[in-house]
């Protein structure tokens, strides 16, 4: 039968089927000509139904929001709905709208200039049908070529259906198998998005190739087409098989207000799967406000081996709980001693973050416990950092809070505390060793009932400054040291410690008290002064300058230069221009000399001059004896014997103690001078220094001559308490007897008796003179 149909749809039948066409079709037209009148809208009569319906097509072609169920999506969790969301989509330009339900795809390319938008998380639901193919994400960008921009995601969930892959699945190479990733994506907005169960990441901003070994593994080459301006806002993230949200080659991406939690890893324990990953050639890219929970890492900056590291990055109140390390910071590949340093791994910061409980966890089961770590990477600042421990059932005795190794050089941190983790090996370790840097700083810690050890700096870790630290360990059980650190140069200032047995353990040296130590040169107190050379200082000084070279000293001086190394001057000079010449008072150390342009002084009441001289007998003499000369030594002096002097307990000045070390410890020449070579410095500087005794042996204790009674003081010139007999009086000259003196009627030696001090006792043999001696 043939047949057609009016405006209104009807069947109008044909004459042949004997029936009155006429009667009928003018019954059609009438209808449809009432129906024309109805539909009158104020301005205009439609004289039949297909006149209004193209008015609504006309209108139609410039509205921009569309609802994908009008174009057959079905929401069901059973029907394809792939087709209707690119129909809904198109080339782009529409507001897309998604209603609650379960939406099965498989994968969806969203072009330009488009908002695909929920009724809200976890009521609309975008999953992958169980026979997508592996390496498909559940939402991606139409074009990695050419590259799209401005497309907006929010108020929905994308489920990678992990569950239904079938047994022994793989990731392939490159970005792919994702819930949300974006390629070569800028100036697009993702927000209040949950994605769970991702085969690779969660959410990926990326480059549409990674950096891989044999293809580019130049770890200085940056991929191109990396997203910009690509922000993450509100959104929620579980279950990847590698990291929950991460950003590769991009510039410009935030992370806001977003939670991550337990990633999945592979299921072998050897998964690096962290709840947040800034990884390979990312810069400027900045994390606010996020939450990291079990994770290996929950917050990691870093790159692979064969890729440029991620930089400029920051991180700004972000917490972190129970992941293996809170916070990571690192370049593979950069880290030991026979690999390169880092080119790339620049300019990280963290501001008011902090990680709790730090656990190690199954998903990569050889990570320990750490709070945070920074390896490879220069200019890392951290500024307002929290480590706290509130599972005191946790084990850490093998684990280190806070540590900086492998590389990890030119890092700040500043107003840190470290609470709770009592069994921990460290609190905070800069590690040494062949591939130790150092060069940090660290300022402003408070560590609360911590580690057997608090602060640790290692071997060969180089020009570190650690200031304003207090560590308080609780409880019974003593810490075993506050400060520990292998070398001697560590910068130390107002560090004070309790609870520990040891408070300082500087180059192996033990101080229990609080230490100030700084390396290198310094001006102190002082006003308009300076220090040119190395390992030189000024203090308490007025236009000082400690301008000779390497340990170079002014003290308590105006106007004063000291252009001697190893020396110390005190000095003053009228008016403003500093002059060597102004200098009154010099120490040279190297050399063992004083040197000053004034009188010096005896402040107390001992008035002779005296050398050091051994007795014959190896015997120690006693005090007030006048003793004579046999050979190079001494013994007491008898009837005719030319008096040398006396032993003295009084001495003002006191020659040839040896004070420091062996007598014989410089080769001299025949005339007991020095014999001087040429020796390198610390700085690796050519000085002349006096040459060793290949005999002198420094590990062997040395006793000075004051110690050993066998070397006597004996007074040479001045006045001198003698002993006596009963004969001597006030004005008397005297001679010996027994090493006692007794008047002389001869005045040759011209030794005068100044005043009888004591009587004589006949009980103890001798009675006591002031004589001057000559």
């Amino acid at each position: 039968m043939t047949n057609y149909t009016t405006f209104l749809g009807l069947y109008k039948p044909d004459k042949t089927e004997g029936v009155e066409v006429e009667s009928i079709a003018q019954n059609f037209e009438a209808i449809d000509s009432k129906i024309g009148a109805a539909l009158n809208d104020g301005t205009s009569t439609y004289e039949n139904l297909n006149e209004r319906l193209k008015m609504y097509e006309n209108r139609f072609e410039h509205v921009t929001e569309r609802n994908v169920m009008d174009f057959g999506a079905k929401g069901d969790g059973v029907t394809d709905d792939t087709q209707a969301f690119h129909d809904a989509m198109a080339d782009g330009g529409y507001v897309v709208t998604v209603p609650a339900g379960v939406f099965r795809t498989s994968g969806l390319f969203v072009p330009s200039n488009t908002m695909l938008v929920g009724a809200g998380k976890k009521r609309t639901v975008i999953k992958l049908l169980d026979e997508t193919p592996v390496g498909r994400s559940v939402l991606t960008n139409s074009d990695y070529t050419n590259g799209n921009e401005n497309i907006y995601v929010g108020h929905l969930t994308l489920d990678w259906n992990k569950d239904t892959r079938p047994a022994g699945w793989k990731i392939p190479k490159g970005p792919t198998s994702s819930c949300l990733l974006f390629a070569n994506v800028d100036y697009s907005f993702v927000e209040h998005v949950f994605v769970k169960n991702g085969g690779l990441h969660g959410f990926d901003s990326t480059s549409p190739n990674y950096n891989r070994h044999g293809e580019m593994d130049d770890p200085t080459y940056y991929q191109p087409n990396g997203c910009n301006f690509v922000t993450f806002s509100h959104c929620e993230a579980t279950g990847s098989g590698d990291d929950n949200f991460t950003c590769h080659f991009g510039y410009h991406t935030t992370f806001s207000h977003c939670i991550s939690y337990h990633p999945m890893g592979n299921g072998n324990g050897t998964s690096n799967s962290n709840c947040f990953e800034i990884d390979d050639g990312s810069q400027d890219v900045f994390v606010d406000s996020c939450v990291a929970i079990g994770g290996a890492r929950g917050f990691e900056i870093k790159a692979h081996d064969y890729a440029p590291a991620a930089k400029r990055v920051q991180l700004a109140n972000c917490r972190a709980y129970e992941n293996a390390i809170g916070f990571c910071i690192r370049h593979i590949g950069h880290h030991l001693s026979t690999e390169p340093t880092s080119k790339t791994a620049h300019d990280v910061q963290l501001v008011n973050c902090q990680a709790t409980n730090p656990k190690q966890n199954s998903i990569y089961k050889g990570v320990g416990a750490s709070a945070l770590v920074v390896s490879g990477y220069d200019s890392v600042n951290i500024v307002n950092f929290q480590a706290i421990c509130e599972d005191r059932s946790y084990d850490y005795s093998n684990d280190t809070i806070i540590m900086i190794y492998y590389k990890g050089r030119y890092v700040n941190l500043k107003n840190i505390t470290v609470r709770g983790f009592r069994s921990a090996a460290h609190d905070l370790y800069v590690l040494g060793g062949e591939n130790a840097v150092g060069k940090c700083m660290i300022d402003g810690v408070f560590l609360v009932d911590g580690g057997t050890t608090g602060l640790a700096f290692g071997g060969g870790v180089d020009n570190c400054t650690v200031s304003n630290v207090y560590g308080h360990r609780l409880g019974a059980s003593s810490g075993t040291v506050g400060l520990y650190s292998s070398g001697p140069d560590l910068n130390i200032s107002n560090i004070d410690f309790q609870g520990y047995e040891t408070t300082f353990n500087v180059g192996g040296k033990k101080t229990p008290y609080e230490l100030f130590k700084h390396k290198g040169s310094s001006v102190m107190a002082s006003k308009d002064s300076h220090v040119t050379g190395t390992n030189g200082f000024v203090v308490g000084s007025v236009r000082g300058q400690a301008a000779g070279g390497s340990q170079s000293g002014v003290i308590g001086s105006y106007n004063t230069i000291n252009p001697q190394a190893n020396s110390t001057v005190w000095g003053w000079g009228a008016g403003s221009t500093p002059s060597s010449a102004n200098r009154k008072i010099e120490l040279h150390a190297k050399e063992g000399t004083i040197k000053a342009s004034g009188g010096v002084t005896g402040s107390s009441t001992f008035s002779d001059y005296a050398e050091y001289f051994e007795s014959l007998s190896g015997e120690k003499i006693p005090t007030g004896t006048l003793v004579t000369l046999e050979g190079d030594k001494i013994r007491p002096a008898e009837k005719g014997d030319l008096m040398l002097g006396v032993i003295s307990e009084t001495a003002g000045v006191i020659l040839g103690e040896s004070s420091f070390h062996w007598s014989g410890r410089y080769v001299k020449n025949e005339f007991g001078g020095y014999v001087y070579e040429e020796q390198k410095d610390a700085n690796g500087h050519t000085v002349m220094a006096p040459k060793e005794n290949p005999d002198f042996r420094p590990e062997e204790d040395y006793a000075s001559r004051q110690e050993r009674d066998e070397w006597n003081i004996v007074g040479l010139i001045g006045q001198v308490f003698v002993r006596c007999d009963e004969t001597v009086e006030a004005g008397d000259f005297i001679h010996a007897h027994n090493g006692i003196a007794t008047k002389s009627d001869s005045p040759d030696q011209r030794w005068q008796v100044m005043k009888v001090i004591k009587e004589f006792d006949a009980d103890k043999g001798f009675g006591v003179a002031l004589v001057f001696i000559r």
